[in-house]
């Protein structure tokens, strides 16, 4: 009933003397007003609190007795279900959280690492922080118990990260000199590949090209690669045959040239030069989408166009043994390649949890990559997909470095890890202590910090040349 109402109904109680007086009517009304007010606060306090007065279950009731019960069926209105060996205690948490969750927001991270917390059965609510770009949950999880009974817990870590990194590959098998070859980088962010070259097994490749058509750029070796043999190109390192680093030089250039003065001849100038040379084995980059490349060799006469004589002193011995490799007129037979790249992935999220650990209620790591999956399927925007990445905590390393006049000293130690006595990695540590040490002297450098060059109206990151 209304306060109006209920003060009608307390001064009907009155003899009729009484019912008659102004003063005890504003009395009775103020009464009633602050009675329906309690009456609001208890209703109000129930229905907040209406999750925790449901009748329960035991943690041992088979899920049919669960689910029929009154607090399995207030579960079900938010699509919940109690769990194999799950009691009434954690299920009343986890029921709160997800409400709270729908009241907040499903697709947040934190949201998100809250929902995989519910997975794992651990305690609510987690401890969610940032690390950069990263959400990180560290989550308290119950473990079997000891030999005494008593019960144990252990503290896990799982990392979210938007746009992960996925690794991509292009394989292309006999294919002739000049025909154009399509990459696709399905990523957010230009890539740098890594290149592999794979000679045929009756001809070597000499001075091999590699023409990015996108750039224009052209990806020079100045040695041969013999036959049936692969030669791996990475950016700003060293090539390798077969494994084995190549002593020969990667040039990264772009054929066109340019001159600073206005002449009747472009190119036979003596101030003509390279828009890109780049002698410090450089690879061009995959542009987000299409990307075209060709292979092929140079000739004599076109290995001498790139590296005119006296203009590359650093060149020049490789630039010899590179005349004496190549042919006139050029050879290209059909080799295999093979691209690979890392590309950030877009509309992708990626959850990351340890693999050492499995819950109770999961009979299986796929069983848990399962419930897992439903979870963050559950809360996730339409249009963005999830995956889950395996994670190994490994123990943590203190590197030192100390100098002085006579030496230069190293020092590594991998400490073992608190909180996880009793996992894989720390049966690996105990079986060596506590502990493990390296250290390593290194002897006084006999070589000094030295460098040639000069200073001319030559730009940087170029290099002259007459044809």
């Amino acid at each position: 009933m209304n306060p109006a109402q209920r003060a009608r109904r307390m001064v009907e109680y009155l003899p009729p003397l009484l019912q008659s007086g102004g003063r005890i009517h504003r009395l009775f009304d103020a009464i009633a007003q602050e009675l329906g007010v309690m009456e609001g606060g208890l209703t109000r306090l129930m229905r907040s609190r209406w999750y925790m007065l449901a009748a329960g279950f035991r943690a041992d009731d088979s899920l049919a007795v669960k689910a029929g019960s009154e607090l399995g069926r207030m579960g079900a209105l938010y699509g919940l279900q109690p769990g194999p060996d799950e009691g009434a205690a954690y299920f009343r948490r986890r029921l709160a959280s997800m409400v709270a969750l729908h009241r907040e927001g499903l697709g947040t991270a934190p949201a998100l690492l809250r929902l995989v917390s519910m997975v794992y059965r651990a305690e609510q609510p987690p401890e969610l922080f940032w690390d950069g770009d990263t959400a990180v949950g560290r989550f308290t999880v119950p473990e079997p118990p000891d030999a005494s009974g008593a019960p144990r817990s252990r503290t896990l870590t799982v990392e979210l990260h938007d746009n992960p990194s996925t690794a991509a590959t292009a394989r292309f098998q006999r294919i002739p000199a000049n025909q154009r070859l399509l990459t696709f980088n399905q990523g957010l962010d230009p890539a740098l590949p890594e290149i592999e070259l794979t000679a045929p097994p009756n001809s070597d490749i000499r001075i091999p090209i590699l023409h990015h058509h996108g750039s224009g750029l052209d990806v020079l070796f100045l040695g041969s690669v013999p036959r049936g043999k692969t030669l791996t190109l990475r950016h700003q390192r060293k090539p390798q045959i077969n494994g084995i680093p190549a002593s020969e030089p990667v040039l990264l250039a772009h054929p066109a040239r340019f001159d600073d003065t206005p002449q009747p001849i472009r190119f036979d100038t003596e101030t003509a030069r390279f828009s890109v040379f780049d002698p410090y084995r450089g690879l061009p980059a995959l542009a987000p989408g299409e990307n075209h490349w060709s292979h092929g060799t140079l000739s004599k006469t076109d290995l001498a166009n790139y590296l005119p004589a006296g203009r590359n002193p650093e060149l020049e011995e490789a630039r010899g043994k590179a005349l004496e490799l190549a042919l006139e007129p050029k050879q290209s037979q059909p080799i295999d390649i093979r691209f690979h790249w890392t590309e950030v992935t877009p509309a992708t999220f990626a959850l990351r949890i340890p693999v050492d650990y499995v819950p109770p209620q999961a009979e299986s790591l796929p069983d848990l990559v399962r419930e897992l999956t439903a979870a963050l399927n559950y809360g996730r925007v339409s249009g963005v997909r999830a995956r889950i990445e395996f994670m190994l905590t490994m123990p943590r390393e203190v590197f030192a470095v100390s100098e002085s006049p006579a030496q230069v000293a190293l020092e590594s130690r991998f400490a073992e890890p608190f909180g996880v006595n009793d996992s894989p990695v720390s049966d690996t540590l105990t079986s060596f202590g506590p502990a493990i040490d390296f250290e390593e002297q290194l002897p006084e450098p006999e070589d000094r910090l030295s460098w040639s060059g000069f200073f001319d109206t030559t730009r940087f990151n170029t290099s002259r040349f007459d044809k």
